[in-house]
């Protein structure tokens, strides 16, 4: 090798003995008055040689940058350097045999100055621009004859179906960047990705074969791209990886899915996914992957890992922010480690994990979801940071024995906790918000004895199944609504209504389906808004009462069945309500009670919708008495029917429960076949204003507005 180094040579102007005299002294002169200084410490000219081809370097803001075709080695190439005048270059050039690697120059001037240069090298691939697609092996060779470096492209390979027609990809060992998709079609018949070891780029999707495992690549058994570093996304489902190793991939843009029975994951450099998934087929038990470790990986969205029969530890060891975890379907997971996780906009779902005994996330502050399900040996849940959350749902969590883990939780969203072994349910002190508070147990699983909900403010608190035969511990004034359904329960009809404690005043009472024998609500003296019951034909609800109830600020809406001659109850009674702020609904088909009595009441805020039942069968089962002694005032409509459009209550006479009534919008009297004296109304006759606000029908007795003017108040 040869380096040549020429600097720029000041020769002394030689006086010529033909010039004149004064020619002679005049330009001695001027070189007295132009001396060398010697500070200029400049590369003005640069270049390599290798073999024939010569390139030259720019020189720009001491950077020396040459360019050279894509796959060409500089070793041992021959330089020549071009300096200022009398200047020195260290490290010699002579000295430097690798000149495919940055190099930094000292240039020193005549008088010891001193400046840096910095060499660089540009490869220049050669680039194809539009989509390729090659179908056969011999396309692939002639493509790979052409040296392309860069496609501006889509690269497909292979056809969706047919016989196996690519072998090898060894032809395509230049490419280094696919701008767009690379797609590897069934008829690839590779057992590894040999040739595709320069491939550093992809920028959309690495697809291997289809979407389902019948059209995949059904002999790869290996996927390895060593140089790989960044991805739109991969793409891979079929029944025979077992081996995924990408070294240098650091980035995907969009999805990141292997489907497949692996044995070996290798992405230790992986800082963020758009989305990954890692499963494998449910019925197939030959995946033996043991451990997830992904070291690198700082944020992702959706992370799904799932159906991994012998998979005992996650690691995600720098994981800050990630869109949701879903771990699933894992039996012999141990152990997931997240030391540095401190949000998940999405869910965290843990689902069918039989040994994990617990999960730790210690930086989390912010989740969307926690729901957490099938997880038989989880007794312990450690969220130190976690303030706030949308929804938590655990469920069939029979090791968990208390809410502990959640010192610092202040608000949750919706709270679902169903079927654990826990007997005494109570929050940790710094809850002091839940929208919608669940709790469902099955008596197989276990019966809780207490709920104590003090302190707590509750949108919405449900008490289902076995969970109603809980003691129910909360403040003396509930701003919210209590929903109370055994439906589920072991034995509704053997289950007791809940024992409250504390319970004064609550927004709203909501009982479903009150599938009960017996519904007795005590301790409730005031509901602010309104107060819904109802039961169905199928249960025997022998008795209901409100014993301490007095008032009810919007609806009241009670509509009763009890259809087995066991109903024994003799009366439908609301001893201490006064009044009823807005509609009131009442109906007790097929019980034998007699009487409907709301002796305090006095006032209702709209329409009075009051059914007298009808006869069941060959049994009288409608009322016989209503009374409301005290009720003065209905701003609404009074409508007394039998809830048949067929059936007639036999055993009403007379409507004298009504003899203090004297406000009302409207009267309507249907189907009470015994009905012959409406004495009880003519206080509150005068408040109806026309004909139109009057209505009698199917009665014994139907007297027409006109009647009632007339004083035909008793059938003749």
């Amino acid at each position: 090798m040869k380096t040549h180094i020429t600097t720029h040579t000041r020769r002394l102007k030689t006086c010529l003995l033909s010039l004149s005299a004064a020619t002679l002294i005049a330009a001695c002169d001027k070189e007295k008055q132009d001396p060398f200084t010697g500070k200029d410490n400049y590369i003005t000219a640069f270049s390599l040689q290798q073999g024939d081809a010569v390139f030259h370097a720019s020189i720009v803001d001491k950077t020396i940058t040459v360019t050279i075709p894509e796959n060409l080695s500089l070793t041992r190439a021959t330089a020549t350097v071009v300096l200022s005048e009398n200047a020195t270059i260290y490290p010699d050039p002579a000295a430097i045999t690798e000149w495919d690697e940055e190099q930094l120059f000292a240039v020193t001037a005549h008088n010891g100055a001193k400046t840096t240069y910095r060499y660089t090298l540009i490869r220049q691939g050669t680039a194809h621009s539009g989509a390729v697609l090659l179908e056969t092996q011999a396309d692939v060779d002639a493509f790979g004859q052409r040296g392309v470096t860069h496609l501006d492209g889509y690269l497909t390979l292979g056809r969706t179906a047919g016989t196996d027609s690519i072998t090898s990809l060894a032809p395509l060992a230049g490419l280094k960047e696919i701008r767009y998709a690379l797609t590897l079609q069934p008829t690839c018949a590779l057992t590894g990705l040999e040739g595709l070891e320069n491939l550093e780029h992809i920028g959309g999707l690495l697809q291997f074969g289809g979407t389902t495992t019948a059209t995949a690549l059904k002999r790869l058994e290996k996927v390895a791209l060593p140089a790989l570093k960044s991805a739109g996304g991969i793409i891979l489902q079929n029944t025979v990886t077992i081996i995924i190793e990408l070294p240098e991939l650091t980035n995907i843009s969009a999805q990141l899915s292997l489907n497949c029975p692996l044995l070996q994951l290798h992405l230790p450099n992986l800082q963020t996914a758009a989305s990954l998934t890692l499963s494998t087929a449910a019925t197939n038990s030959t995946a033996a992957l043991t451990s997830v470790a992904l070291p690198a990986l700082e944020e992702a969205g959706p992370i799904n890992i799932s159906y991994f029969p012998k998979l005992h530890k996650i690691a995600l060891p720098r994981l800050k922010k990630g869109g949701s975890i879903t771990l699933t379907r894992m039996p012999q997971l141990s152990f997931i480690d997240t030391p540095q996780l401190t949000e998940v906009t999405g869910t965290i779902t843990l689902g069918n994990l039989n040994i994990l005994s617990e999960i730790s996330w210690p930086e989390l502050q912010r989740a969307g979801a926690l729901d957490y399900s099938y997880c038989d040996g989880l007794s312990t849940l450690d969220f130190p940071k976690l303030t706030n959350i949308n929804t938590i749902n655990l469920s069939n969590l029979p090791a968990l024995t208390s809410f502990s883990g959640f010192p610092a939780l202040q608000a949750v969203g919706t709270f679902t906790f169903t079927f654990s072994a826990m007997d005494t349910i109570a929050f940790p002190a710094a809850l002091q918000q839940i929208g919608l508070l669940s709790i469902d147990f099955r008596q197989g699983y276990g019966l809780v004895s207490e709920i104590n909900v003090t302190g707590i403010t509750i949108g919405e608190l449900q008490i289902l199944a076995d969970a109603v035969r809980a003691k129910l511990v909360g403040d003396e004034i509930f701003h919210g609504t209590l929903t109370i359904n055994p439906r589920g329960a072991s034995n509704a009809a053997t289950t007791p209504f809940p024992k409250l404690d504390g319970f004064s005043e609550i927004d709203s009472l909501y009982l479903p389906s009150a599938e009960m024998n017996n519904v007795h609500v005590a301790g409730i003296r005031k509901v602010n808004k309104g107060i819904y019951m109802t039961s169905d034909y199928s249960r025997q609800t022998h008795a209901f009462s409100l014993p301490d109830l007095e008032e009810v600020g919007g609806r009241l809406y009670i509509d009763y069945y009890a259809m087995s001659a066991s109903s024994t109850f003799t009366s439908v009674e609301f001893k201490k309500l006064q009044r009823v702020g807005g509609y009131f609904f009442l109906t007790a088909i097929g019980s034998s009670a007699a009487t409907i009595t709301c002796p305090e009441l006095t006032s209702i805020g709209g329409d009075f919708n009051l059914s007298a039942c009808y006869d069941y069968s060959t049994t009288h089962r409608g009322f016989e008495t209503l009374y409301f002694p005290k009720l003065t005032t209905i701003n609404g409509k009074l409508t007394i029917h039998s809830e048949s459009s067929s059936r007639n209550n036999t055993r009403l006479k007379d409507l004298n429960g009504f003899a203090a009534l004297t406000n009302v919008k409207a009267i309507e009297v249907t189907r009470q076949g015994a009905l012959i004296d409406y004495t009880g109304l003519q206080n509150a006759f005068p408040s109806l204003t026309s004909p139109a606000d009057w209505s009698a029908t199917h009665n014994a007795y139907n007297p027409s507005y006109q009647d009632l003017l007339d004083g035909k108040w008793v059938k003749p």
